[in-house]
Formats: C-alpha cells, structure tokens, sequence
C-alpha cells in the first residue's frame, strides 16, 4: 500500500536542482497554459529561455505562475512532484548576460531571439506516494 507525504522545502529543493524539464502554468487570456520548459535553479528563482509570445506576455504582466516537476514508478505505485509558484517576469538583458556567463540554460533546439524569463520561488511544496508497511 502507498501513503501520501508532505516533503519539506529542503527537499523539493534537490529535486528542482535534479531535474531540468517541468511544466509551466499560467493564464493567458483568462484561459489555463501549461506547457513544457527546460529550466535550471539560481538562487530564489527559476530561470528558462522562451520563445513562446504566451509565455512572454505572462511575463511582462508580472502574472502568477507555477512550475510543476514530478516522477513515478508505475510498478511499485510510488513517485513524487513538486509545484513552485511565484511572479513570471522577464530578466534585463544585464542579468541575462551575467546569468549566461554564469550558468547555461538546457534548451532543447536552436532558438534565434529567445527571451530569458524568471519564475521567483515564493511558494514551494512537494508530495511523495511512498509504499508503506
């Protein structure tokens, strides 16, 4: 049998530093967008490249969003996610010079003109289905 558990904020923490790919929710034009993004970890926040006009517009409206991450096992019944939510905004373009010196973001294809976005981490938590007994 499994149990649901609360992971504490430490935890969700090394999962979002593990992982690179999660989905990014948010409104556009008063209607739910989830779509996949690669992103990486620095410091409060989540960065990621974007070339999505959606995306971009959530962004320089300062709009609430979410980042989900998660993994399972289908034969053992086990797995986790985590969800962070906070303010989706643009980066300057003297932060994303130094973010690219610093740290290079995972893309997944070539993209000519892309806009470096941020997601603050204000809101964290995270769930494991764990088999008990």
């Amino acid at each position: 049998m499994s149990a649901l558990q609360v992971m504490d904020e430490s935890e969700c923490r090394l999962l979002l530093e593990q992982t690179t790919l999660g989905r990014l929710g948010f409104a556009s034009q008063s209607l739910p967008v989830v779509l996949p993004v690669n992103y990486v970890v620095d410091g409060d926040r989540l960065l990621f490249a974007t070339e999505a006009s959606s995306i971009v517009a959530a962004a320089i409206t300062g709009s609430v969003a979410c980042l989900e991450i998660d993994d399972h096992d289908g034969l053992s019944h086990s797995g986790w996610s985590v969800l962070v939510t906070g303010q989706l905004r643009e980066v300057d373009e003297d932060d994303a010079l130094d973010v690219e010196r610093r740290r290079p973001l995972p893309m997944w294809r070539e993209m000519p003109a892309p806009h470096l976005l941020e997601l603050s981490m204000d809101m964290i938590s995270g769930r494991r289905l764990a088999i008990v007994g």
